[in-house]
């Protein structure tokens, strides 16, 4: 593993060199939590809720009139509202029966918690792809540095194989295969370039970085995958039912919806207005003092719409519950399925006995040897391109390993890793 290591160090020395520091796996998610856009204008959303849920508290305001004299005509004044005059006061104050103003509050507070969990499970969407991005550049930077070092050792041998051609000492078709090497190492290191593009392009938006984000995680951050958790359908489905936004969302939307039927059917009941006024001289008596009650005739609509609507968004929110619970059993039972593959691939390249702990002294066996002339250049051209092979594989493995750990995290909306 020295020369993953050493490769890597170069290209984040490098990287800083141009004003791009790396970052650990903590310090780009403290970045992501702090600057990521989406996440920052989200949270408005729950601010909303609160409020509409603060407002749904308050009362009616009440209605306050007043009647003036404009022109008496038998005394021949105008604005007559003196003592001798008229003049009349009303305020009124509507109150909403049959536990209407209870079941919008508590509807209006079952909301503020979807706004949460809708919230929550941005976070968790977000946060799997920054981990997923951040560990796909890690290691295809690895292989990168490799395949860079191969690159800068096969090119020096084309420098040295053209000066020889040039003499006759070597024959042309040898330079050819020679040739062919180098561009096939260009071209793997072309392809993983554009992957780590991509996902910098994603990384740098999660963590609105006008700079490319360099991945340098700890020794701590990439041991955390080595554990072994014991990973039963069971565990991870109850983990799941009780943590992921997503999940508890469904469950909360069949709650708001219920919430939203009881409002719509108190809704039915009429409110009732009631007040008082004050009449100087234009009622039965002077400084006439009534009490006013009003009441809608519920004839023709008894709020029959609204509540079968809301009768039926319950219904469809309790479908796309039960439909939630079964994906969420069955994306657990995938994240194993892929999780189990991912792993035992790792154990047989991270085992101490695997070949590939040499690959490292191989290769400079070989480069040596092959300068020596000790083997032929078809035997050091198809140890190359097997060995060029293996250190793209290998890491692409330890990647799809790490993807499939944090699928399990995601997937459970719990740190199992």
């Amino acid at each position: 593993m020295r020369y993953y290591i050493t490769g890597f160090l170069f290209l984040v020395t490098v990287f800083r060199a141009l004003g791009q520091g790396g970052y650990t796996l903590a310090e780009a998610e403290s970045k992501f939590l702090n600057d990521n856009l989406l996440l920052l204008a989200e949270q408005y959303n729950v601010e909303a809720a609160g409020a509409r849920a603060i407002q749904a508290k308050l009362w009616d305001n009440p209605y306050f009139s007043a009647e003036l004299n404009a022109l008496n005509p038998q005394d021949n004044k105008v604005l007559d509202v003196g003592k001798a005059g008229q003049k009349g006061f009303a305020i009124e104050q509507l109150i909403h029966l049959g536990g209407q103003k209870k079941n919008e509050v508590n509807l209006a507070r079952s909301n503020v918690k979807l706004a949460e969990l809708q919230f929550n499970d941005l976070l968790r969407n977000l946060k799997y792809q920054l981990r997923f991005s951040y560990f796909s550049i890690y290691y295809d930077m690895v292989s990168v540095a490799a395949l860079d070092n191969q690159i800068s050792n096969v090119d020096s041998l084309l420098a040295a194989y053209e000066v020889q051609v040039n003499k006759g000492n070597i024959a042309l078709k040898d330079m050819v295969r020679l040739r062919s090497l180098y561009l096939g190492l260009k071209n793997d290191r072309t392809m993983l370039a554009y992957d780590i593009i991509e996902q910098q392009s994603i990384l740098r938006l999660l963590l609105d970085s006008g700079t490319d984000v360099i991945p340098n995680p700890t020794t701590a951050e990439l041991q955390i995958y080595e554990q072994r958790p014991v990973l039963e359908v069971n565990v991870l489905a109850e983990a799941a039912s009780a943590n992921r936004p997503d999940f508890l969302y469904a469950s909360q939307h069949v709650e708001s919806n219920q919430w939203n039927v009881k409002w719509q059917k108190s809704l039915a009941v009429p409110d009732l207005t009631l007040g008082a006024s004050y009449d100087q001289r234009g009622g039965a008596f002077q400084n006439q003092v009534n009490l006013t009650l009003g009441l809608p005739l519920p004839l023709w609509n008894r709020n029959q719409g609204h509540i079968k609507l809301a009768e039926a968004e319950l219904a469809q929110s309790q479908k796309l519950y039960e439909l939630q619970s079964s994906k969420l059993q069955n994306e657990i039972i995938t994240a194993l399925q892929k999780y189990e593959e991912a792993s035992a691939n790792y154990q047989y390249i991270s085992s101490p006995n695997s070949d590939f702990n040499n690959f490292d002294r191989v290769y400079a066996g070989v480069l040596a040897n092959f300068q020596k002339r000790n083997i032929s250049l078809i035997e050091f051209t198809d140890f190359m391109e097997s060995y060029q092979q293996s250190i793209i594989q290998s890491n692409n493995i330890r990647k799809d390993y790490a993807g499939a750990c944090e699928r399990i995290n995601y997937t459970t909306s719990t740190p199992v890793f």
